[in-house]
């Protein structure tokens, strides 16, 4: 069972450009939907949201406190300012959590490679995420994946090389690469091409002249 995550959310009347005076305030627009729900307008603590997500990310469940309504949801998309980088808006997503669902899953590199170490090449993620089919509660936050075997530049890791797990299913293409090398390519350092001196037009014309007279 996946660590659970609770955060408090507030319902939220203001709405439209106003929603600039709740970013003053330390408070993020969101917005709560899912299945056989309205979607509902909320509110939420910057800093409670923060330190909630960078744990949670958008692969762990996280019970929604609204009063005395409780949700289960997913972050599902996270609106960020194009300049500043701030958190704008939120979409929560709610689940049934006694049904499954479809989820991207970071693809996480775990030990090291003998030739990257070596410094001869470098790790290629062929894809980043892997698509899963699990209970809500069972979604995997990440999937690691040993890449110490690599020790040859033409061998590579298929998502089917990935163990299986009794708690979710991988839905991805078996035969579908998730790591390769890239060899590192010494560049050889060419030296000043020495230049050979041209003779002048008019001297060359004065010779062939002269070759001519004679």
């Amino acid at each position: 069972m996946a660590t659970q995550f609770t955060l408090d959310v507030q319902p939220r009347t203001v709405l439209g450009k106003q929603v600039k005076h709740l970013r003053t305030q330390g408070l993020i627009p969101a917005t709560v939907y899912g299945k056989g729900i309205e979607p509902a307008s909320v509110q939420v603590n910057g800093r409670a949201f923060m330190a909630v997500y960078r744990k949670a990310g958008k692969t762990a469940v996280i019970e929604l406190h609204m009063g005395a309504a409780r949700q289960a949801a997913f972050v599902q998309a996270v609106q960020r300012h194009p300049l500043t980088r701030d958190i704008i808006h939120i979409d929560f997503k709610v689940v049934d959590l006694r049904k499954a669902i479809h989820v991207d899953v970071p693809v996480v590199t775990v030990g090291v490679s003998p030739l990257v170490a070596r410094g001869d090449a470098l790790i290629n993620h062929a894809l980043n995420t892997v698509m899963v089919e699990a209970l809500p509660a069972d979604v995997p936050q990440h999937i690691d994946v040993d890449v110490s075997g690599l020790d040859a530049l033409d061998k590579t890791i298929h998502v089917r090389d990935l163990p299986p797990s009794p708690t979710y299913r991988i839905l991805t293409d078996g035969d579908e690469v998730l790591i390769s090398l890239t060899p590192v390519r010494a560049v050889v350092a060419e030296g000043p091409v020495e230049e050979v001196p041209v003779e002048p037009e008019l001297i060359r014309r004065e010779r062939a002249k002269e070759e001519e007279e004679e």
